[in-house]
């Protein structure tokens, strides 16, 4: 895929994801890209293997 391809499908999900976080709450925002991962597992059919970062708070 060209370079130029790959950005205009870039700025598409942007702009997805722009629409259906527009009247979310903070709250939700977190719930919604806390959740990500499982959604693009549904969309694309593949399971991700994605290492998990945790947060030492102070």
């Amino acid at each position: 895929m060209k370079v130029r391809k790959m950005m205009e499908e870039v700025w598409r999900w942007k702009e997805e994801v722009a629409e259906e976080t527009k009247d979310m709450t903070s709250e939700e925002l977190i719930a919604y890209f806390r959740q990500a991962e499982q959604r693009l597992a549904e969309k694309t059919g593949k399971k991700l293997n994605v290492r998990k970062v945790s947060r030492r708070r102070p």
